[in-house]
This record gives C-alpha cells, sequence and structure tokens, in this order.
C-alpha cells in the first residue's frame, strides 16, 4: 500500500519534469519516415563504427533522461565502449508517456515498432554499429515494447532485458491496461505462436531473454514470470524448467537468478524478492554499482543494469 501511495503521489511531478534533459543525450531527427512519431536520443555515437548498441526503452511518466537516470547506462556505455540510443515516447501519442505495446497499430510492424526498427537500420546501415551486437533494455512499457520489437525483428536482435513485462500480445487495445495486474494463464505453445505468428515463414534465431521482475509487482502481477518464461522457451523450443540456479545470487538474499538453455543461457530470470515495480538499483561509485534511489529503483544493494550488461558479453 505504501508503494502505491508513493507511486501516486509522485507522479505529477514526474510528467512535470518529462521535458529535461541532459547535454549527454544528442536528439537523432533524421533516422527515417518514424511513423511512429517517437523521439531519438543517443549517447557515445560520435565513433560508432563496429560498437556494440543497447537501445534503452523507458517506462510510463518517464523519458530518455529519467530512465536514464535510474539505469546508468552512460557509465556502463563509457566504461565498456558501446553505444545507447533512447527511443522516447511523446504525450500526445500517449498521455501518460508509455510505449503502446497494446495497440494494433503500432504493434505489428507499423507504427512505433516501425520507428523503432528504422532507428536499428538507422545505427547499422548509417553509424555501422556491430550489426551482430544489437542489444534491447525496456522498463515496464518500454520492456513490453522490447517484446514487440522482438517478435517483429527477431533477426535484427542479439539479446533483450525486460524489467517488470508482461507476455508478447497479452493483451490488445487501451481497455487492457486495468488487467496488467491479473496474470493470465495460457499453455506454453500458444504463448509461443503469438511471437511466431509475427513471421510465420521465419526459420532463424531468436533474441536470448533476460527477465527481472518484483515479487511484490502490483503493475505487472508477478505471476506473468512463468508465462514469460513459458513464451519465451516455447520460442527457442527449449525446456521451461531451468538448467541452473542460484538462490543466493551474489550473496544478496534478495536476488534469485534461474537459466533456461544448457550451456547457452537462452533465457535469464532474476527474481527479485520483496521488490515492487521499480529497478534494483546499488547506489555507489564502485564498479558493480549505479543507479539513484527514486520513485521507479529501489536500493538493495544489487546494479541491475550491471549484470545485464555482464550478461549482454559486453563487460570489458
Amino acid at each position: 500500500m505504501k508503494n502505491r501511495i508513493k507511486y501516486s503521489l509522485l507522479l505529477l511531478c514526474i510528467i512535470s519534469k518529462l521535458f529535461l534533459f541532459s547535454a549527454d543525450l544528442k536528439e537523432r531527427v533524421n533516422f527515417g519516415s518514424n511513423p511512429g512519431n517517437l523521439k531519438l536520443f543517443t549517447f557515445n555515437d560520435s565513433l560508432a563504427k563496429n560498437k556494440p548498441i543497447v537501445f534503452v526503452l523507458h517506462g510510463c511518466v518517464q523519458n530518455a533522461e529519467k530512465i536514464e537516470e535510474l539505469s546508468d547506462w552512460k557509465k556502463a556505455a563509457i566504461k565498456n565502449d558501446f553505444v545507447v540510443f533512447y527511443p522516447q515516447q511523446k504525450i500526445i501519442n500517449n498521455a501518460s508517456n508509455c510505449f503502446n505495446f497494446l495497440l494494433e497499430s503500432d504493434i505489428n510492424k507499423n507504427g512505433e515498432c516501425l520507428s523503432i526498427y528504422q532507428m536499428i537500420r538507422y545505427a547499422i546501415d548509417t553509424l555501422k554499429v556491430d550489426s551482430t551486437h544489437v542489444f534491447l533494455y525496456g522498463a515496464s512499457a518500454g520492456a513490453c515494447m522490447s517484446e514487440v520489437v522482438c517478435a517483429n525483428y527477431p533477426w535484427l536482435i542479439n539479446t533483450a532485458a525486460i524489467c517488470g513485462a508482461i507476455p508478447y500480445r497479452t493483451y490488445a487495445g487501451l481497455k487492457a491496461v486495468n488487467l496488467l495486474g491479473k496474470t493470465q494463464i495460457k499453455p506454453a505453445k500458444e504463448w509461443g505462436d503469438l511471437v511466431r505468428n509475427q513471421n510465420t515463414f521465419y526459420s532463424g534465431k531468436y533474441p536470448r531473454i533476460i527477465l527481472a521482475l518484483g515479487t511484490e509487482d502490483f503493475v505487472t502481477d508477478y505471476g506473468y514470470a512463468s508465462e514469460i518464461i513459458k513464451q519465451w522457451t516455447s520460442v527457442h523450443a527449449i525446456s521451461a524448467q531451468p538448467t541452473d540456479s542460484v538462490l543466493k545470487f551474489e550473496n544478496n538474499d534478495k536476488v534469485e537468478r534461474y537459466v533456461y538453455g544448457k550451456g547457452k543461457e537462452t533465457l535469464i530470470f532474476y527474481k527479485i524478492k520483496d521488490v515492487s515495480h521499480t529497478l534494483p538499483v546499488d547506489v555507489g561509485n564502485g564498479e558493480k554499482q549505479g543507479g539513484k534511489d527514486r520513485i521507479f529503483s529501489t536500493d538493495i544493494n544489487f546494479f541491475l543494469t550491471y549484470y545485464i550488461v555482464k550478461d549482454f558479453g559486453l563487460i570489458k
């Protein structure tokens, strides 16, 4: 209840700051026709040739700068020499500044999904980033939109990290917003078919998935963790039972880490105990520390971004 009150009281404050940006982030406007009417901000892209790239997608009532403040991707990009792109929603498209992962007009190789595709193509074709090392990271609505991109353009994405999400195509239509906190249970094949049906003739590889979800999440119900695992293990044709697990990961009793896919870590699940719809951070200047403790983040002495960068294979 305290989290709900905290969440509600600060929404207006956050919305009022949606247009404040750091000079470190550069806006790019000529990345394509942009049918979804999104903005794009970039970091560390002046010498992008052959570098990996991470696309960071914000959650509702956030923007590029706010998700950066919480997740500290700039710090990781500088240390490990990769490019960061921040797609950003406009309030004219969604009153809560959420990516429209529920709208058919934005999730079928059209609208916002197509805009993000154009950003990826711009990075590959114009900036010449390493096309084999294109990664997605999303929080909440940004996580769900990351799944949309993975389902529509799987050949472009190496790995996607999704934090606080529901399975791809759980719902369609704005009325579904009120149902996000109620887990919908389906057979693994049915979940997987929702992804496969986006490219019925595609037989190539699908992106690896890194999932993080808090056990006390009241926005995207924690029960969706098992459904997301069922969906993406079905897509990868691997068992939905973990091949490895650490119940006290990095000696932190709030973090459990599960691996699916023997020898490949095809899917990784970070179970974050006693945490709601927030990003885990570890405020500080240490190598494995970062992020800020804000309304959409919680300091549990575990900086999730660092471990995602490591799981991406980008730690130098």
